[in-house]
């Protein structure tokens, strides 16, 4: 049986290894910028003199920790696989010039 290992590939040849850092540094960063939204939603209901802006206000925080949540798992995710990428026994197995045999 003709079993080969797959090969991970992008257009512009980036490795896995660098592609997962990348990710796992974009959701680190994503999740920061929401919670400063957030901040910023919460100071605006603090102190808003506008009382009809209240909802609305509510409502975008209510999307922004919706989005927080999810952008949390996809950060936790993200550093955990970056993390398992970069152990010693597995390193020889993401990079690009190593080859397996056939099985």
């Amino acid at each position: 049986m003709d079993c080969q290992k797959p090969i991970f590939s992008t257009k512009d040849k980036s490795s896995i290894t660098s592609v997962v850092s990348s990710l796992h540094c974009y959701f680190r960063d994503l999740q920061s910028y929401y919670k400063i939204l957030k901040g910023q939603l919460i100071s605006e209901l603090e102190y808003t003199d506008m009382p009809e802006n209240t909802e609305d206000l509510k409502q975008k925080l209510k999307d922004v920790e919706r989005k927080l949540k999810y952008i949390h798992v996809l950060n936790n995710s993200a550093s955990t696989v970056d993390e398992v990428i970069h152990l010693e026994e597995m390193s020889s197995e993401f990079r690009p010039d190593v080859r397996v045999a056939k099985v």
